[in-house]
């Protein structure tokens, strides 16, 4: 029997953003955001550890008072995943994940798959996920990340462009959450931004770019990204549905 593989969760929560100042730390149903995807990668069961990098204490603090494991980071780190690197470098550990702290409905189940997946395939050094859409205002929208997979569930290509994978229209929403083989992960932030991914603005072309291969994992279930705070009210309607109440 093989060694189960050793996980970390590592949740950057960057303090500014230039559309949502502290967005990772706004309140949703009474509770700050970054809490929801905490809340949910301790209900995954692949998961061994999970730290909350920050780099502001206004959010330290935020991040403490709901009993999470949070780390100071670097300010001047430049991406989530250069966070994510910084605290993935010091820890023996074999899978590193990307929870991005402005998923809040993303799902423990959804974790788990990732981590599945890079178990399943010792060929991947990363993976992904998507979501069958068939909206065609979503698929003109920019700030809809589209990707194209092979016929093995290998990403080919992501773009921020119309990119259909079906004669009707439909297409496959990226959600950006990754799961990385550690050396994978310190190789990848090592490495100088890549003409795909300066064009496109998607850091994962990079990846791709430098002849690395990322799983797609298919989710049935799609999630809302909180990129401006008009998208708190879509999120707050989507938890009321499901029972949430502050």
């Amino acid at each position: 029997m093989s060694t189960p593989l050793r996980t970390l969760g590592v949740i950057p929560a960057r303090a500014q953003s230039s559309r949502f100042p502290l967005k990772v730390i706004a309140p949703i149903l009474g509770k700050p955001m970054v809490q929801y995807i905490w809340e949910q990668s301790q209900q995954a069961s692949k998961l061994n550890q999970v730290i909350v990098a920050v780099d502001s204490p206004k959010v330290m603090s935020a991040v403490q008072a709901f009993g999470a494991h949070v780390l100071m980071t670097p300010p001047e780190l430049p991406s989530g995943s250069d966070r994510v690197a910084h605290v993935a470098m010091e820890r023996d550990v074999d899978i590193v994940i990307n929870l991005q702290a402005d998923e809040p409905l993303l799902s423990a189940r959804a974790i788990d798959q990732l981590i599945s997946k890079l178990e399943q395939d010792p060929t991947l050094d990363l993976a992904t996920l998507v979501v069958p859409q068939s909206n065609p205002q979503a698929l003109n929208d920019v700030n809809v990340v589209k990707c194209v997979k092979s016929v093995t569930d290998r990403a080919l290509y992501f773009s921020r462009q119309p990119l259909r994978v079906s004669p009707e229209g439909g297409f496959l929403k990226h959600i950006g959450i990754y799961a990385y083989r550690k050396n994978a992960l310190l190789k990848l932030s090592k490495l100088a931004p890549s003409l795909l991914e300066r064009t496109e603005k998607l850091e994962q072309l990079r990846a791709l770019e430098n002849g690395m291969s990322i799983g797609v994992c298919l989710m049935n279930e799609d999630t809302i990204a909180v990129d401006v705070p008009e998208d708190i009210q879509k999120v707050e309607r989507v938890l009321r549905a499901k029972g949430y109440e502050n």
